[in-house]
């Protein structure tokens, strides 16, 4: 754990730990964050995963696997951004769908019902049983309505979707963010 904002919490065999920074994730872990919430976890590859307020996440395969690997969200939004190397074979899985990577950095959260899945950087191919689609393109993304339903075409985000997409998961709180919101709110609605 490199950053929290507010409440974050770990479970692992069924034993609850507030997580602060620089403490350890462990393999199969849930990390929820409360309301407001955010943490960011830097793994040893050098890929950062940052979890959005009132979310939960699961570690399934990723924290000790040298290739692959599988993280589970739950509820809520996350960003992914692949380390140097990259990590042939992990897979991110939501309710609705899972989300293949290639060397990136991708944001993926709850909306309208279902998952948006929004392209920064690289390349992500997601797909349900019902289909898949490749996002390759700069703030690229989909939605995916439910698990049997196959995600949309990609299409370039709105700045005001992709805005409200990486709201989820920037972080509000530090003392120039808090300056910067007094003085310009609209120009600085959130800090990350």
């Amino acid at each position: 754990m490199t950053r929290t904002q507010a409440s974050v919490e770990g479970v692992i065999g069924g034993r609850s730990r507030d997580l602060e920074r620089d403490l350890p994730v462990y393999q199969n872990e849930e990390v929820t964050t409360g309301v407001n919430a955010r943490a960011v976890l830097r793994f040893k590859d050098g890929s950062v995963l940052t979890i959005g307020a009132d979310a939960e996440v699961v570690l399934d395969e990723y924290v000790y696997s040298n290739a692959g690997g599988i993280i589970t969200l739950v509820k809520g939004a996350m960003r992914f951004t692949s380390g140097k190397m990259g990590r042939p074979g992990l897979l991110i899985k939501m309710s609705t769908a899972t989300i293949g990577i290639r060397g990136t950095d991708f944001w993926a959260g709850e909306m309208n019902g279902g998952h948006g899945v929004l392209l920064m950087h690289g390349e992500v191919d997601v797909y349900n049983e019902a289909g898949m689609v490749t996002l390759s393109k700069e703030y690229e993304g989909t939605v995916i309505a439910a698990a049997d339903k196959a995600p949309a075409e990609p299409t370039v985000w709105s700045d005001g979707k992709q805005k409200k997409a990486l709201a989820a998961v920037s972080f509000t709180n530090g003392p120039l963010c808090t300056m910067l919101q007094k003085v310009a709110k609209d120009i600085f609605p959130t800090c990350s």
